[in-house]
């Protein structure tokens, strides 16, 4: 009994031996609490970083952003398109090790400049800079990592730059050589063509661009104090480099930007006379089309294709148009002429990349290439475009050259994207390849015409079939009469 009396009652503490153990939920609580405080610190940590950084860093208001880095996806096909190959302008391509033997040049420049000015005292030029330095950091998509000194000094140096060669190339433009330019015979970048070929092609690469209102605030006060320049303004001496590339109708003018707004920056004016040059592009369809089949349009067919339609080719010469003026009427593709130089895949891909950058610019420069990249898909979409005088090519002899770059133009080519303005000369010239004569016409092209012996295969067959036709009714009539 005692035994079992022992047992009994030594069983309950160990049935109820965790009840009489409270330390375990205390410390669970204690370590729960701990680990939320240092969670809370945490929090409160990357709170302030951020906030630190927030206020530490500018960031430009999208809206006034105009020089870009050009995205991955566009430097795909050709990185050197977008790269400075003799000078940098602007902080993105400073630190290029191989550009630095231009910064001698610059400060050359820079020395000429204020000598045939008369202007004597830098300070000047120094203060225009720096009231609008905030202004001129804001043009750039990303922050400037450069002190306020070091950035005017850039802006000031690269702006002079700028205005002397663009001076130098207009008097050698024009044979009106100054005492001063002739004294100084040996510069080397008018020695040779390609080097100012290459100068001006630096000028107007995305990533390369200085903003419009340093140029303008520069030239205003070398205006003001010599007439060295003849009160030139800026799109007078931007002109000469720019008629080069042979983009612009001859009866166009290189004007002042129309509105309020002024340019941006030199690639931005390129791209704004070359739009403006054109005149308005008719986006909107007509009806019966809707909206929503304007954004869902079919690629056009190349050239070799459309010609099976009985579709022709001709050059609209550039002295009435601009390159973006492409019109199908009548079964008439005019196309304007097309002059493919050394610089000209690394100007179309710049102006691209802006367009895709700023999508408040448009897209007439890449709708064109879009035209272009379908039109042109094979040396022998090239060939036919260069013996109707539409394609003109001045750096490369090979036709697939030429094919490649121009359907490469586009990154993806792909040409439904919103915004596209040649719509309705899509939906036209399909429309025309859809009517029912001109499949079977074309269809007899393909199948039948391009190759000889099928030509005489052919012919051969429809020769025979008349033959026996005629014989067959011969005979019938021998037999008539036989019964009569």
């Amino acid at each position: 009994m005692a035994a079992s009396h022992s047992a009994s009652t030594s069983n309950p503490p160990q049935q109820h031996s965790p009840s009489r153990n409270p330390d375990p939920p205390i410390s669970s609580d204690s370590n729960r609490s701990n680990q939320t405080c240092a969670e809370t610190r945490d929090v409160e940590e990357l709170e302030s970083s951020i906030r630190e950084k927030l206020f530490q860093t500018y960031l430009p208001p999208p809206s006034h952003c105009s020089i870009f880095r050009v995205p991955n996806m566009l430097r795909s096909h050709n990185e050197k398109a977008f790269l400075p190959e003799v000078v940098s302008i602007g902080p993105f391509h400073r630190e290029n090790e191989q550009l630095q033997s231009m910064e001698i040049t610059k400060l050359r420049y820079l020395k000429c400049l204020l000598y045939r000015t008369g202007t004597t005292e830098l300070k000047s030029l120094v203060e225009a800079i720096q009231s609008i330095e905030q202004d001129c950091r804001e043009y750039y998509a990303e922050v400037v990592d450069l002190g306020s000194k070091k950035f005017i000094e850039m802006m000031l140096i690269d702006g002079c730059f700028i205005l002397e060669f663009l001076y130098r190339y207009k008097a050698r433009y024009f044979g009106e050589i100054s005492m001063e330019l002739k004294e100084g015979e040996d510069d080397p970048m008018f020695k040779t063509s390609w080097m100012q070929r290459k100068i001006v092609a630096d000028l107007l690469l995305l990533e390369n661009q200085l903003p419009w209102c340093v140029l303008v605030c520069l030239l205003k006060l070398f205006n003001s104090t010599t007439t060295e320049y003849g009160n030139s303004r800026l799109v007078d001496l931007v002109a000469c480099p720019f008629l080069e590339y042979r983009m612009f109708g001859e009866r166009n003018r290189i004007n002042s930007p129309s509105g309020t707004l002024p340019h941006k920056h030199l690639l931005d004016c390129f791209r704004a006379q070359l739009v403006e040059s054109c005149g308005p592009i008719e986006t909107l369809l007509p009806l019966p089309y809707t909206w929503k089949e304007s954004l869902m349009w079919k690629s056009i067919s190349s050239v070799t294709e459309l010609l099976d339609f009985e579709i022709g080719f001709f050059a609209a010469t550039v002295r009435d148009s601009c390159i973006l003026d492409v019109k199908f009427e009548d079964g008439k593709m005019k196309i304007p002429e097309i002059f493919i130089e050394e610089n000209t895949e690394s100007l179309f891909r710049n102006l691209i990349a802006f367009e895709h950058c700023d999508p408040s610019m448009g897209t007439q420069v890449t709708s064109y290439a879009a035209i272009l990249g379908c039109l042109i898909k094979s040396p022998a979409d090239a060939l036919h475009l260069k013996q109707r005088h539409i394609l003109h090519i001045g750096w490369s002899n090979e036709l697939d050259d030429q094919a490649s770059f121009l359907n490469r133009l586009i990154y993806d080519n792909h040409t439904c994207f919103p915004g596209f303005h040649y719509s309705d000369l899509c939906l036209r010239l399909n429309g025309h390849q859809s009517r029912r004569f001109n499949v079977y016409q074309a269809t007899l092209r393909r199948d039948y015409f391009k190759d000889p012996t099928t030509f005489f295969t052919l012919v051969y067959g429809i020769a025979f079939m008349l033959f026996l036709g005629i014989l067959q009714t011969i005979f019938a009539i021998l037999s008539y009469y036989k019964d009569q």
